[in-house]
């Protein structure tokens, strides 16, 4: 690693320490000849659920290669992770208004990254856009029927049928091999805008994802956001992976079979797998068995009183019986010898 002032030519994975505690370091190193160091990068807050955003532009290949890839993780931590797609744009108000019109909406306010445009590629960048929405609110109208996982198949379709640039056309025969409704999406497009003329009206999809850029800092694409903080380092379905398992307090068997792959140790009893349960169940299920113990303790106490009652009611009566027959005869027998003596 090194450094020339200008803050660049850190590598990942680095480490910066104090001059005091490098001092040390080296004082042990030279005393015990050679030392060896281990460090753990540990996540402080941990999360049933992590949120996931995916900066990315619907004609960016890096991009789109990552989603394809990502795909055979994302239907395994379903339920785990609440992924949003994110669309980056750029603001040119000044530009003339023929590119205005090509590649941008509202005005200039929301126009297509860079991108090639030549002789045999004459993709607009308002094309670019419109698909990053179709893209946006098809995800929004699987996640609100229970389907997120379906939108990485039209990802998957779009990216292999459409390699170099998603067209309308393209887009809408995904939506008819996966059997998505075009219209729908369609609507949900032309909704985002905030009035008639798209030339001129804002789009609250774009106006929510500009803020949010703005507001990250995020000053390169395609980039992942985990619990609204940039992921640092190349990313690869791996390494994303690897950081939301990082994140999550219950891991999920796709988490766990990832470990074993990479020969990572780690321990946790809140594993979730084929074969086990979590601390919150078997606290559950100890609770309800020591509850129907206690009811079945209670009614056998009552039933033994019960018996012990009837048992102790029909000895008295029977002692009194006996009493009473007793009684009568001697008093028989008391009369029997009056007679006699008269």
């Amino acid at each position: 690693m090194g450094d020339d002032g200008t803050g660049t030519g850190i590598r990942i994975p680095s480490m910066l320490i104090s001059k005091t505690d490098g001092e040390r370091l080296i004082d042990f190193a030279r005393k015990r000849k050679g030392a060896t160091l281990s460090a753990e990068f540990a996540i402080r807050d941990k999360s049933e659920a992590v949120d996931i955003e995916l900066w990315y532009s619907s004609n960016n290949q890096l991009a789109l290669d990552f989603v394809k890839e990502f795909d055979r993780y994302a239907h395994k931590l379903a339920g785990y992770v609440n992924i949003t797609p994110r669309f980056v744009t750029w603001g040119c108000p000044v530009c003339t208004d023929d590119f205005k019109k090509e590649e941008c909406f509202t005005d200039g306010a929301y126009c297509a990254p860079n991108h090639v445009k030549d002789d045999f590629n004459r993709v607009q960048g308002r094309d670019i856009i419109t698909e990053d929405l179709r893209q946006s609110c098809l995800h929004k109208i699987l996640k609100e029927k229970g389907e997120e996982p379906k939108w990485w198949d039209y990802m998957k379709e779009v990216h292999s049928e459409c390699f170099g640039f998603i067209s309308k056309e393209c887009s809408k025969r995904a939506h008819k091999v996966k059997g998505f409704s075009w219209e729908e999406t369609e609507h949900c497009v032309q909704e985002s805008f905030i009035g008639t003329d798209m030339d001129i009206s804002d789009n609250s999809i774009l106006r929510d994802n500009a803020e949010a850029w703005k507001s990250y800092g995020t000053l390169y694409w395609p980039s992942v956001t985990i619990n609204k903080v940039t992921f640092r380092g190349d990313i690869t379905p791996e390494n994303i992976l690897e950081d939301v398992c990082a994140h999550l307090k219950t891991k999920p068997e796709v988490c766990i079979d990832f470990y074993k792959r990479e020969h990572i140790v780690y321990e946790d009893s809140s594993i979730l797998g084929p074969d086990t349960i979590s601390a919150e169940l078997l606290i559950f299920i100890v609770a309800i068995l020591i509850g129907v113990n206690v009811m079945l303790i209670m009614a056998y106490r009552r039933c033994v009183k019960k018996e012990m009652e009837d048992t102790m009611g029909y000895k008295v009566s029977n002692a009194v019986s006996q009493y009473i027959s007793v009684a009568q005869v001697a008093q028989n027998g008391m009369s029997n010898t009056s007679l006699e003596m008269e």
